[in-house]
Formats: structure tokens, C-alpha cells, sequence
């Protein structure tokens, strides 16, 4: 039996995308190609890979056993390109998933900036909740994961990247606009939230649990967009990340309420798969976050 890279790059390309036609365009290959590779490999192992689900292709339990190994034989095979074959350009492409504040304001401007510098390599970043994340890359969907809440699923690596600041806000006009105040006097007010899964969303709930206080959620929103507008509209109170907020409140748009108990500094975290050697460019992009956002490097 002789499996090629090939070959376990069309499954692990199918496996992410769940489509022959997008994995093939991935690779630069033609769809009757890719799918000449899928079954080559599934005759070599003697076993079905994936089960059709509508205009999908899904991983069966072999497919799924298959993954994790696929991906760490070809992230160790760049890695031994990149050591013995004097290349230096760092080229592909790189799958990311991070949580929304993350994506939305700092991965967002990294991502152009490691590509204007890696001009062979394109860092798709998909924008999703925490909850989310966790799952993509869990799945293999994403080699690499950007999170705002904890991580416990033992399949993952998780160490600590940004620290962050949540920040309590209203509209301008609101009684508290500017003020300190006691958790008991937010105890019974409206808010507008972050939906269920949300990184953001459990931080706040856990802090202000931790004090009493049970927030009743009278909106919720999955964009830090849509939660500013309702409290620019009255709604309630509002949670975000202050990376959220810097434009609103220069203009003075939005004012913040300062819960005098409540400690609401955070932290991200970034979660890669453990079963799955780290590739070049993404050790590469680690490495330029690093660098981009002044991280301290963690010792040994």
C-alpha cells in the first residue's frame, strides 16, 4: 500500500470544506482530479471516508480516525520542506478561527499585515462565537484558535495570548452615564448582551455572579455592532470588549458606568489541536502576533 501526500492532502482539504469542487480549487487541482485522489486513497485503505449528507461530504468514524493522523503527516512533511530544502518563503494557506472581538478588531488588521510582508501566504480568518472556535478546531477545520472564553475540551492545547478589558457602557443620557456605582444599583437593570456561547457573555455573567448579581438579559445580539446600537437607542446596558468601544466614546456617543466591585480584566487565549504538528506558517503567524501586538514571549 503506497499512500501519497497527495492523496492525504485532497482528504484533508474535502474533510474541511466538505466539498470536492472547493477542495480542488484550494489545491489548484481539477474537481475529476481530486476526486481521482479520494478514491485512489479510499481503495488503498480499503474503506469508505466520508458519507453524503445533501450536496455535503462528511467524515464517517474511519474518516474521522483518518483526519488527526493526515494532518500531522503533512504539517511534519512542510516542516521537513522547510528545514532540508532551503526554502524560506512562507507560502500557503493558514485556516483560523477566532472569537469575535478578536477577529473583528486585532486579527483582522494582523492578517493584512502578515500577508503584505508573507506575500505567498493568505491567512483566512473565520469570525465566529467562542463555542464555536473550540469546535473548529476540535473538528480540524481550523489549525489555529483565538478565543475570549476558557477552554476545557482535553483534544486542545490552550495557553494564554492577550489580556483585555470588558467595559459596561450606556447611552450618554443614561442616569449612570460616567459614574460609579454600586453592583446593587445595576442588580435590576435591563442589558444588552452577547448570545449564548460567547466569550464575552460568560466572563461578565461568572464576574457579576461572583458579586450577586444575575443580569437580566433583555436583548441579545451576536455582533458588538447590533449591541451598540441598542444601547445608543436606550435598550439597557452594555457589555464589549473595550477594543469594541474606543470610536463611540471619542465621539461621545456611548459613556461608560464604572461597577466600582466588579473586576472585568480578562484574558485570550489561543487553542491549536494537539494530535496536529504545528505547520510553518502557522507557527510563523504566532510568531508575528507575537511581535505585532508587543506579546511577552512565554518562558522556556
Amino acid at each position: 500500500m503506497r499512500v501519497t501526500l497527495k492523496q492525504l492532502s485532497v482528504f484533508e482539504a474535502i474533510a474541511t470544506s466538505g466539498q470536492v469542487a472547493k477542495a480542488a480549487e484550494r489545491l489548484g487541482l481539477s474537481g475529476p482530479a481530486a476526486s481521482m485522489a479520494l478514491g485512489e486513497l479510499e481503495k488503498q485503505l480499503n474503506t469508505r471516508l466520508f458519507e453524503r449528507v445533501g450536496n455535503r461530504l462528511r467524515l464517517n468514524a474511519q474518516g474521522s480516525q483518518l483526519l488527526p493522523l493526515a494532518s500531522d503527516l503533512l504539517a511534519r512533511a512542510e516542516q521537513l520542506e522547510q528545514v532540508f530544502c532551503g526554502s524560506h518563503a512562507i507560502q500557503g494557506e493558514l485556516k483560523v478561527s477566532a472569537s469575535t472581538t478578536i477577529g473583528n478588531y486585532l486579527l483582522a488588521r494582523a492578517a493584512v499585515a502578515f500577508g503584505q510582508q508573507h506575500t505567498d501566504a493568505m491567512v483566512d480568518v473565520a469570525i465566529h462565537n467562542t463555542s464555536q472556535v473550540i469546535t473548529e478546531v476540535a473538528e480540524f477545520q481550523a489549525e489555529l484558535g483565538f478565543i475570549e472564553g476558557h477552554c476545557v475540551d482535553r483534544r486542545l492545547n490552550v495557553s494564554p495570548w492577550l489580556s483585555d478589558n470588558l467595559k459596561v457602557f450606556c447611552h450618554p443620557a443614561h442616569p449612570l452615564a460616567g459614574k460609579t456605582v454600586s453592583a446593587a444599583e445595576v442588580a435590576h437593570m435591563p442589558w444588552v448582551l452577547r448570545e449564548e456561547g460567547s466569550g464575552t457573555r460568560e466572563y461578565f455573567v461568572n464576574a457579576a455572579h461572583s458579586l450577586g448579581i444575575h443580569p437580566q438579559a433583555r436583548y441579545c445580539f451576536s455582533t458588538a455592532d447590533a449591541i451598540k446600537l441598542a444601547v445608543k437607542q436606550g435598550a439597557g446596558l452594555g457589555v464589549l470588549s473595550e477594543l469594541a468601544l474606543e470610536r463611540e466614546l471619542l465621539r461621545r456617543e456611548l459613556a461608560l458606568v464604572n461597577i466600582a466591585e466588579l473586576s472585568l480584566s480578562r484574558q485570550f487565549f489561543l487553542i491549536s489541536h494537539r494530535g496536529r504538528s504545528r505547520t510553518a506558517l502557522a507557527q510563523t503567524f504566532v510568531t508575528f502576533c507575537q511581535n505585532f501586538f508587543n506579546i511577552p514571549q512565554a518562558p522556556g
